[in-house]
């Protein structure tokens, strides 16, 4: 039996806050339920994660992602020519 809409938006929901390091916790949940309560009502015919996805941050304060660099800083330094060579 495939699950419902509602269970398929708040098990995405809780998933990516739990990503994000948000410790889901009763009033957090409680907020979800909500969200997900409106993403319902406001589009009830088909982009309800989407509608969702997009409420969260007026109802979650999310951390910044912080991506790390993917390389040292380049610096001009020698190759290792010697000008006696």
């Amino acid at each position: 039996m495939p699950r419902a809409v509602c269970q398929q938006v708040l098990d995405r929901l809780i998933a990516y806050l739990r990503g994000c390091g948000v410790e889901m916790t009763s009033e957090d949940c409680c907020k979800a339920l909500s969200l997900v309560e409106r993403a319902l009502r406001e589009d009830p015919d088909g982009k309800v994660m989407e509608r969702a996805m997009n409420l969260l941050p007026e109802y979650f304060d999310i951390p910044d992602a912080t991506i790390p660099r993917q390389a040292p800083p380049l610096l001009r330094g020698s190759i290792g020519y010697s000008p006696y060579v």
